[in-house]
């Protein structure tokens, strides 16, 4: 615990993560002032709700975690104190896992706070209606394969899904912090990737046809783009179909071994960067 409140102190003081968290806020207001659910169908407003977690809900997790993660494993080597860390025992390995137990700290805590704001701003808008009503309607799962659980239900399991892909993204972060050294450019990349991947997702596949379409659409389903807008966990919609409810565990368990591997290959690089 010790060691992440190092981390956290930090944090707190990468001016990049506290322009961050203002910009996020602004976002967030705008997003929560201009939701309007104009259908009397309440089963519409929780349908809504539930774009607005995959959609704006998605961006905003990403931002924030590009500007405020981007920093996290190259500032001692950018304020040259990179070399303080050798001169207590496993200080590379001590600081190695007090930064990934931050960045999955950030990614809960992100999350959490965006969405308990959206879902008590949003809720309260229709009053939480049906709250504990079986889910009716929902994005990817067909009526057949509906979600066993209420729509307030459905919301948070929503941003369970989204913290998985936070994780994911997360740790594409690292890695390219790792790989990079520089948080600009690292800022730079994962931003520009996450644009680049949302633009695929809105143009839905562009021009692209036949293979090449079906292995960019795979890519992307698979990337922590798909995970955080929820595409991949419609399992079905994969290969063009809507998605089946006790289908869930396998997007879920693809999700963790992204997570697992990216972790892998983190640790991989850190300890060459330690060799050398």
């Amino acid at each position: 615990m010790r060691f992440l409140l190092c981390e956290a102190k930090k944090h707190l003081s990468f001016r990049e993560a506290l322009v961050g968290y203002l910009i996020g806020l602004g976002f967030l207001i705008l997003m929560l002032k201009n939701t309007v659910y104009e259908t009397a169908d309440v089963s519409e407003q929780w349908f809504g709700m539930y774009q607005d977690i995959r959609t704006y809900g998605a961006t905003l997790t990403a931002f924030l975690l590009v500007t405020g993660l981007s920093r996290l494993m190259c500032c001692e080597r950018e304020r040259k104190t990179d070399a303080l860390l050798f001169t207590a025992a496993d200080g590379r390995k001590i600081t190695f896992f007090s930064k990934i137990g931050f960045a999955a700290l950030y990614c809960f805590l992100t999350v959490a706070v965006v969405g308990a704001v959206s879902l008590l701003v949003q809720g309260a808008s229709f009053g939480f209606a049906d709250a504990s009503s079986p889910v009716k309607l929902c994005p990817y799962y067909r009526e057949e394969g509906l979600p066993p659980m209420s729509c307030l239900g459905y919301a948070v399991v929503q941003y369970l899904f989204l913290f998985l892909g936070a994780l994911c993204m997360a740790g594409f972060v690292l890695i390219l912090a790792v790989l990079m050294g520089r948080t600009a450019v690292t800022m730079c990349v994962c931003g520009g990737a996450y644009l680049v991947l949302l633009v695929y997702y809105y143009m839905n596949g562009g021009p692209l046809r036949g293979a090449a379409l079906t292995v960019a659409d795979t890519v992307f389903r698979f990337s922590f783009v798909g995970f955080m807008t929820q595409e991949t966990f419609a399992w079905g919609s994969v290969v063009g179909m809507p998605g089946v409810w006790s289908d869930v565990w396998k997007p879920v368990l693809a999700a963790l071994c992204v997570i697992a591997a990216e972790g892998v290959l983190l640790w991989a690089l850190w300890r060459r960067k330690e060799r050398k």
